[in-house]
């Protein structure tokens, strides 16, 4: 193939992938409600885990993805909208305060256990993004985070239930 043959193909494949990038099977996740909104309203979060949660988890779980550059190119844009609206179907923390006390503490287990299980960041995700994987500390701070959070709930819970 000569060069020339090589460029036009190689333009021809950029525009269909962008064109392609336009087709949103899972939805347009890029346009989230409440992106700029804090992510975990109405818990008490400790700042060096609100941190951790912010830079590495909320990618994914939350409303306030990073949509990087290779994000805007079909096939990649179709797997990475797919592992974010798993993620966000899951656990997301931009919908926090609207979740009953009783699912905030279920997922507040769920989070204990995949971080401490080494679950959490998935490998795929690190792949990209050395820089979310969560050290020993980080791990021990979320973990013990969410066994006071849930402790909380279930107090506040249990004081509600004796008042009415």
């Amino acid at each position: 193939m000569r060069l020339r043959d090589a460029g036009v193909v190689a333009i021809v494949a950029a525009g269909t992938s962008a064109a392609l990038a336009l087709v949103h099977p899972w939805g347009n996740l890029g346009s989230a409600p409440g992106a700029g909104a804090p992510i975990l309203i109405g818990s008490s979060v400790p700042p060096e885990v609100r941190r951790v949660l912010e830079t590495k988890c909320a990618d994914c779980h939350s409303n306030h993805t990073r949509w990087p550059a290779y994000s805007r190119l079909a096939p990649g844009s179709w797997l990475m909208e797919h592992d974010v609206h798993a993620a966000r179907s899951a656990m997301n923390f931009s919908n926090w305060q609207q979740m009953q006390p009783d699912e905030q503490a279920r997922l507040l287990a769920s989070i204990a256990a995949e971080v401490a299980n080494r679950r959490m960041p998935v490998r795929q995700y690190l792949l990209l993004h050395p820089s979310a994987r969560l050290t020993d500390a980080e791990r021990k701070g979320i973990v013990a985070w969410t066994h006071s959070e849930r402790r909380r709930i279930r107090s506040e819970a249990g004081q509600a239930k004796g008042q009415s």
